[in-house]
């Protein structure tokens, strides 16, 4: 991890972190940030570097954070969403190289501190799983939480696979120093098999950290039903994930 990092403020928050790509965790932290702003909370959603952004008028658009500003009600340009946009679908680091450019960290300080100064709470999405490269080799998923300093909530698939992938995530923050508030089964199908029936059961025994939600799949999140169900499975863990 970089030793030369700009300050970053103390803010009440948590910090959604995946096994692997394509968990859901973007689905996971929009809800949260919509479901936490319906109990009166003052939240915002943050993700500091997206890759995969498609182009719409000339520039790249931060679908992320497009998602989070639609489902939570933001009044913020996807910009201060997220500050870093990249074309290429591969990790930040190796899409920032392939177009001759770097992850600036002060552009991400800078849009986190000034959410930070408007906001009561903020869900940070992280990029694909800890182990994957912001900038360089050498600034990873799991500096950027470290860096952020909030406890961390872990998204990860129901079924075959997902007991080594989840506890070696909960293992490697614990080992960083940061706080593990739960485990979120993301997904969850609705006539689930034998593995996807035992594996909570194993995760919580192996990993010491509680499933906090299986949330189902949830299709539709582009209206307004798919929207409130989304909102409905995530209401229970609001306190779990505000630390009351």
């Amino acid at each position: 991890m970089s030793q030369n990092l700009p300050n970053m403020p103390v803010v009440s928050g948590i910090f959604v972190t995946g096994t692997d790509t394509d968990v859901g965790k973007t689905v996971i932290a929009a809800g949260l940030t919509a479901a936490l702003r319906q109990e009166g909370v003052n939240a915002a959603y943050f993700k500091a570097v997206q890759s995969g952004c498609p182009e719409e008028n000339g520039r790249l658009v931060a679908t992320d954070a497009r998602l989070a500003q639609t489902m939570a009600g933001l009044d913020e340009p996807l910009d201060r969403l997220t500050p870093v946009t990249l074309r290429l679908p591969l990790a930040p680091a190796v899409a920032a190289a392939q177009a001759g450019v770097s992850v600036d960290l002060e552009v991400i300080a800078r849009a986190y501190r000034d959410l930070a100064s408007r906001y009561e709470f903020l869900v940070v999405e992280g990029a694909g799983g800890l182990y994957v490269p912001l900038v360089d080799y050498t600034f990873l998923v799991l500096d950027l939480a470290r860096w952020l300093h909030l406890p961390v909530l872990v998204v990860a698939r129901p079924g075959l696979g997902t007991i080594n992938h989840t506890v070696m995530t909960v293992k490697t923050l614990e080992q960083a120093g940061l706080p593990v508030i739960g485990i979120l089964l993301n997904q969850y199908p609705a006539q689930p098999n034998l593995a996807a029936r035992t594996n909570p059961e194993v995760i919580e025994a192996i990993s010491g950290r509680p499933i906090l939600a299986k949330v189902p799949v949830i299709p539709d999140l582009e209206r307004e039903s798919g929207r409130a169900a989304l909102i409905a499975a995530l209401r229970p863990i609001l306190s779990a994930v505000r630390g009351k």
